[in-house]
């Protein structure tokens, strides 16, 4: 099993329900996959928040949906206080699209940006359902990237390194009482099933779908454990080096 350089060590642990929104006004942005989310959230309520299928047009299609998004529900973008973004794993384009326009909203509006996994938002929605959640997201070749997250000591955190794995590998280094967040083919569906002995742990195809407004709370957390939220900071999380890149030395990504 290959894994990026982070660990389970010194991920950020979150009290739930995790930090208060009443005083924040955010954008936040995931296009990590074909399936991209936004959400504008103002002083603790998600004012708009959309959810498609954007296949591999984000770089068409992001900036336009976030100006329709914003003049729907009368959001001004020049109000925010806070950018969201997901890192990844996931789609190149899709995380360099996604990553170049909220750091350039950053930028441009001098405040702070945070950025969060995909696998980490494909499990946080469901922090209190088990006393695990294995987050799932296909990587090709039949392996997927994953994550395992759950709760110690009364906080909620990473308990594995980000990785690339096989749903058997996966399931073999998995607890008995976990839950199984996440986007897999019917055919890994029905593989799963049969190794963990039914699909009552398996959550519906509606429940793993990324809720972008769930990145304001992991951002939170984040600047609560001494994130800085500088552009500099952020960086983005691929675990297997894309392919249409030379090799370079890695960048360790949290």
């Amino acid at each position: 099993m290959s894994t990026t350089e982070s660990s389970a060590e010194g991920a950020f642990a979150m009290t739930l329900p995790g930090p208060t929104w009443s005083r924040v006004t955010a954008l936040c942005i995931d296009s990590a996959t074909e399936m991209a989310s936004l959400a504008c959230v103002g002083l603790g309520a998600v004012v708009a928040e959309q959810q498609w299928r954007a296949g591999f047009s984000h770089t068409e299609q992001l900036a336009v949906r976030l100006r329709e998004l914003a003049k729907e529900a009368d959001f001004d973008l020049r109000a925010a206080t806070m950018i969201c973004v997901c890192t990844g794993p996931g789609s190149f384009n899709g995380i360099r699209t996604g990553m170049g326009t909220a750091i350039g909203l950053a930028s441009g509006l001098g405040i702070p940006i945070y950025g969060s996994s995909s696998l980490d938002l494909l499990a946080f929605p469901h922090a209190d359902r088990a006393p695990a959640q294995r987050a799932m997201l296909p990587a090709g070749r039949g392996e997927y990237y994953s994550a395992l997250f759950g709760t110690r000591g009364g906080h909620w955190r990473r308990l594995s390194p980000y990785s690339v794995a096989s749903p058997e590998q996966l399931v073999a280094e998995s607890p008995a009482k976990c839950l199984w967040c996440g986007n897999w083919s019917e055919q890994d569906q029905a593989r799963l099933t049969e190794l963990l002995g039914g699909s009552r742990r398996l959550l519906s195809p509606a429940h793993a779908i990324r809720r972008a407004a769930f990145l304001l709370p992991l951002a939170l957390a984040a600047a609560a454990n001494g994130a800085d939220g500088s552009v500099d900071a952020l960086q983005p999380l691929y675990i297997r080096r894309p392919a249409i890149t030379q090799p370079r030395p890695a960048a360790v990504a949290e």
